[in-house]
């Protein structure tokens, strides 16, 4: 895979393309594994002693390769690089934060560009449980807002998130697909409000077991 600006595999859109994408999520994809299961079982002192030395050496090993810090040029790329194509699934960066597929510490989560929306196919595990069965608020207000975050991505603007007001109509269950869906609701200026739901349905019509706002704004030019 080159670097070329908003590239695409396979029907991805990468921002920011990866050359190690495949591996680096398939290793992603069994850390998650592993600690999805480590929250929710109880091993023998010599099983978590053999997982406690595998880990340390892992990382010390894994230390002693190149650092990748983020590109400066995130937001400005907004306006330099092409929309993503409809229904391709949209990555910015692979390791990004909770919705990355090169990130252990995320969900299991899958973004695409519908239209001028986005839908993201998104299933907790344990390590997200908070009340028996049901994702903590706070895990599934982090994919709220990174789902909007993804909806700047196609419509092609820079803007941070300003406010954001989520209202839990019932809970969002683990281990369980669930379907969020943004769209812009209105625009002032530099004002973009998002609207997003989340449902266990892809569906358009299906019950929202959570609604949710956000006010995101475009900083002036000189500031991107």
């Amino acid at each position: 895979m080159t670097s070329s600006k908003g590239e695409h595999n396979e029907g991805k859109h990468f921002v920011y393309p990866d050359p190690q994408f495949i591996s680096r999520s398939s290793a992603a994809s069994a850390l998650r594994r592993l600690g999805n299961i480590f929250v929710r079982y109880r091993g023998t002192e010599d099983q978590l002693n053999s997982i406690t030395e595998w880990a340390n050496s892992s990382a010390d090993s894994l230390q002693q390769s190149q650092s990748v810090p983020r590109p400066s040029d995130y937001f400005k790329r907004r306006y330099s690089d092409p929309r993503p194509p409809d229904g391709s699934e949209v990555i910015a960066f692979s390791d990004r934060t909770f919705s990355g597929p090169a990130n252990p510490m995320g969900a299991e989560v899958l973004i695409r560009r519908d239209g001028d929306e986005v839908i993201g196919r998104v299933v907790f595990g344990a390590a997200f449980e908070s009340a028996p069965g049901r994702v903590h608020g706070g895990a599934v207000s982090a994919l709220v807002d990174d789902t909007m975050g993804y909806l700047m991505i196609v419509l092609g603007e820079a803007a941070y998130t300003a406010r954001l007001e989520v209202d839990y109509r019932g809970g969002v269950p683990v281990d369980t697909p669930v379907w969020f869906r943004a769209w812009e609701q209105e625009r002032d200026g530099r004002k973009i409000t998002v609207s997003l739901i989340v449902t266990q349905d892809s569906g358009e019509k299906a019950e929202p077991l959570i609604t949710a706002k956000g006010l995101f704004i475009i900083p002036p030019k000189d500031d991107d």
